[in-house]
């Protein structure tokens, strides 16, 4: 199902309505609006004739929004929230009620798919059987992760890790699985990737046939469609689905209760646009059954007109309750506000006592609470002051407190020892830490030193994350201003130098075999570091790079900013990644505008700037100048990206006639990993086979098909026997021909690549001239135009200019092959490549010799009298 038609059936009827933007205060107690929009939401579910699962015309009431200035207590109240849920749930020996908590300003804590399988895990406490999504997920992940078992993603991030073990979650989907679809169980799993790529496709023929949830609206759709972030976003209506056939519990029939707590929301709108935020939305107005408790610093947009355009679902139809205008019905939006004196005064009596009595004197609450104004982190802080004050034999005074929040952070440092001063401010520069990073930022301290300091109380600490220890936000900018202050305060100097240290250990922490999930993390926590610091290391240039080449060039946005602050490496950096994004996504003439200014002010030496010219040259070809590519490429060699300038240069050379320099160079060379080795062992096998050597073609990609196999390199099996069948056609042999285009079309259903199956119809054109089949050929030859202007593959026509002039020389139509080589010519000529094939039609036009004149010259691997005689006889033998 094609993109746009999946987005507008899971948006069927929801309008925009222009609205006033207006700030509501009106305050119930946080606790009860909690419990009434909990009840509120599953008397709804229960009164509903119609399920707004199946119903998506139906507004949304499953969101309750707590927002209000940094420090304000947000956090603590979801955490509180989410405690007293489990801890009735517990008291009542209920088994039905399931939280998942995710700050979504933690690196890739809104990864879709980390989010997805987070939300996957939670529901799992309530049982194994999710059949819709398990199932949606691996015709899913056979094809976007080809060769990646679903373990090793689960274990890459802490968070996702420990909510996946605690309900055996591989374990779950792969009975789910097993069940549905017994000759496909396991393949998710961690079996070869063809097992997981036969799930898929009994999954699909069973979906087709009808026998696998046809009841299941939609769920066809999301199996057949592209295998990207986009269908994957819309995968929270299956949980929501298969929520809703879970078996109702208890003496009362209930039906299972399930909270999403989102903590720190307004991390979505510092992004470069909303496209995260898009992907959040879908899943909570998907999963209506399903209560979202939204804490951050903005209200949410979603009822209001503005949003029109960024997100799906937008206007009072859509989130009748999220609509300025709703004062009273839960679940519904909440200004967090400031605590009264008399909360204040209470929660400083009982923060601190002495004999069961409070142990801070009247005067010194009264100036704190006149002085904070409310902010429980200020409260905090003045506790941690007091605290302190005492633990050095000391009398605390009325003096000791009072003045702004930054004031308060200065004593709050103040009262920190030297080393604990240099510690709190490295934690301010970055969003997590553990005590290995910590050291990395203040090397000189001793262990001892930094284990006291993480014991302190204005660190929170989460267990969840690989680096588990955080600073308050607001902390954090207060600490960054309020050291300014201080006689020993860092300059900006200072703190860059201590933010290069951490930029370097996060690099240091990768590793060789680092996983994708753990540097998107990584690479994300130093873009950051870099834009607002300065500072760079040439780690990021490698990680991005490796990114890019796993596929995952989708992952690179995060972290990004346009911050000032950011040096040249930085900017172009980003720019590189934008140049990538646009590349990948159709959008080739915009790169090279984009990445033809990005490496002024660079070191040409430099990694970032050798970065941004290799996908500048990649735009290049893929925009059909390989001429200009090349240039490029040249200029790489002896750098970081050698190899990858090496092998296109040969490519370069090959698509020029140069065979023997592109053979030279290849045989020297072995390819750095599997695909590498595939990719060098097909460009062999293309000069052999443009060289008519037909046996020693199809041997060489016989080799990259086992390659691919047996690394289970989907894609590039798929190309191999494709280039197979382009091999197999030019002796007529149809049996093979058919056998390998079927082979490849069926891993090309999984694994799209459009331009294969041009080539695979322009080798069907030329194996059914080559057995007189010339109606069929002509049809094929028609077919590959027609998906060659489809996608923009300009190389497609010289496949089908190849067929057409194959077709006129068997027919005797020479006039009409001399007509569309001269096209075939102009056109090879513009775009710097394929000019051999010129000759190889003169061959059969004209003979040998009037081919072996062609200008430019093609390097024959034989010569030209060996090569060209033997495409001379593909036609003389007819």
């Amino acid at each position: 199902m094609a993109r746009v038609n999946l987005r507008t059936a899971f948006m069927g009827g929801a309008v925009s309505a222009i609205t006033a933007q207006r700030v509501f205060t009106n305050r119930v107690s946080e606790t009860t609006a909690f419990s009434r929009s909990l009840d509120g939401l599953h008397e709804a579910l229960d009164a509903a004739e119609i399920s707004p699962v199946v119903d998506r015309l139906q507004g949304r009431r499953n969101v309750l929004t707590f927002y209000g200035v940094g420090g304000i207590g947000k956090t603590t109240l979801s955490q509180e929230l989410e405690r007293r849920l489990l801890a009735e749930a517990d008291a009542e020996d209920r088994d039905d009620v399931v939280s998942v908590r995710i700050d979504v300003s933690e690196d890739g804590a809104c990864d879709i798919e980390g989010l997805l399988l987070r939300l996957r895990a939670g529901l799992g406490q309530l049982g194994s059987r999710w059949t819709a999504f398990d199932l949606a997920l691996a015709s899913y992940w056979a094809r976007a992760h080809p060769g990646e078992p679903l373990q090793e993603f689960l274990d890459a991030s802490p968070a996702i890790r420990r909510a996946s073990r605690s309900v055996g979650l591989n374990e779950q989907i792969a009975s789910t699985i097993g069940q549905m679809v017994p000759s496909g169980a396991g393949g998710l799993v961690g079996l070869a990737h063809h097992a997981a790529l036969a799930t898929y496709r009994a999954i699909r023929e069973r979906v087709r046939e009808g026998r696998l949830l046809s009841e299941c609206e939609l769920f066809a759709e999301l199996v057949e469609a592209d295998a990207d972030y986009e269908t994957l976003s819309y995968f929270p209506y299956l949980l929501a689905w298969d929520l809703e056939r879970q078996p109702r519990r208890g003496r009362q029939n209930r039906r299972p209760r399930v909270c999403v707590f989102l903590d720190t929301f307004e991390a979505l709108g510092d992004r470069t646009d909303r496209a995260v935020e898009r992907f959040v939305q879908r899943c909570v107005f998907l999963m209506p059954n399903v209560l979202f408790v939204i804490t951050g610093r903005n209200r949410i947009d979603w009822a209001d007109s503005a949003t029109s355009g960024e997100l799906d679902f937008t206007g009072p139809e859509c989130w009748p309750n999220l609509h300025f205008s709703n004062s009273t019905a839960e679940p519904r939006q909440h200004l967090v506000g400031y605590l009264s004196d008399s909360d204040a005064d209470s929660y400083l009596r009982e923060a601190v006592t002495r004999s069961q009595e409070p142990a801070m004197p009247a005067d010194v609450r009264e100036r704190i609470i006149a002085g904070g104004q409310g902010l429980p982190l200020y409260l905090d802080l003045s506790v941690s002051h007091f605290v302190e004050l005492l633990a050095r034999d000391g009398q605390p005074s009325v003096d000791d407190f009072g003045g702004s929040f930054t004031a308060v952070a200065t004593r709050s440092i103040r009262d920190l020892s030297r080393e604990e001063r240099d510690l709190v401010r490295t934690a301010a520069l970055i969003d997590r830490v553990d005590a290995d990073l910590l050291l990395a930022g203040q090397p000189s301290l001793p262990d001892g030193c930094v284990a006291r300091f993480l014991r302190r109380p204005f660190l929170t600490h989460d267990d969840a994350y690989e680096l588990p220890y955080a600073l308050h936000l607001a902390l954090r900018h207060a600490i960054s201003e309020a050291d300014r202050a201080l006689p020993d305060g860092w300059s900006d100097h200072d703190r860059s130098r201590v933010a290069a240290r951490l930029l370097r250990h996060l690099g240091e922490r990768l590793g060789e075999r680092a996983g994708r999930a753990a540097m998107t993390q990584a690479l994300e926590s130093g873009l950051k570091l870099s834009g607002t610091y300065g500072v760079f290391d040439d780690w990021m240039v490698r990680a991005a790079q490796r990114l890019v080449e796993a596929g995952q060039w989708t992952d690179l946005g995060a972290g990004l900013t346009a911050d000032a602050a950011g040096g040249p490496e930085y900017r172009a950096i980003r720019t590189a990644i934008q140049g990538v994004l646009l590349r990948r996504t159709g959008h080739a003439s915009e790169a090279v505008t984009v990445l033809g200014r990005a490496d002024t002010g660079l070191s040409p030496d430099g990694l970032t700037a050798q970065l941004v010219r290799l996908h500048r040259a990649h735009a290049l070809r893929n925009e059909g100048d390989y001429n200009g590519a090349a240039d490029i490429y040249r200029g790489l060699l002896g750098g970081e990206f050698d190899a990858a300038a090496r092998y296109w240069l040969s490519d370069y050379d090959y698509l020029n006639g140069r065979f023997a320099v592109a053979l030279e160079t290849l045989r020297g060379r072995r390819g750095r990993d599997a695909a590498d080795e595939g990719e060098r062992l097909r460009l062999i096998g293309h000069i052999w086979r443009v060289n008519a050597r037909f046996g020693d073609a199809a041997a060489t990609y016989v080799k990259a098909i086992t390659v691919a196999r047996d690394e289970g390199l989907a894609s590039a099996e798929a190309k191999a026997l494709t280039n197979l069948a382009q091999t197999a056609c030019w002796s007529g042999n149809t049996a093979t021909v058919s056998e390998a285009a079927d082979q490849a079309r069926e891993l090309l259903d999984v694994i799209p690549n459009s331009v294969e199956l041009v080539k695979i119809r322009s080798a069907e054109a030329v194996a059914s001239a080559m057995t007189g089949d010339h109606a069929a050929a002509w049809s094929a030859v028609a077919d590959t135009r027609r998906l060659t202007n489809d996608i923009g593959y300009p190389g497609g026509h010289n496949l089908a200019d190849v067929a057409a002039i194959l077709l006129g020389v068997l027919s005797g139509d020479h006039d009409g092959a001399r007509r569309v080589r001269s096209q075939l010519d102009e056109r090879t000529r513009t775009s710097g490549g394929n000019t051999y094939w010129v000759p190889i039609v003169t061959s059969w036009i004209d003979g040998v010799d009037a081919a072996a004149g062609h200008h430019p010259p093609v390097e024959w691997v034989d010569g030209p009298e060996s090569s060209l005689g033997r495409w001379a006889r593909v036609t003389a033998d007819r």
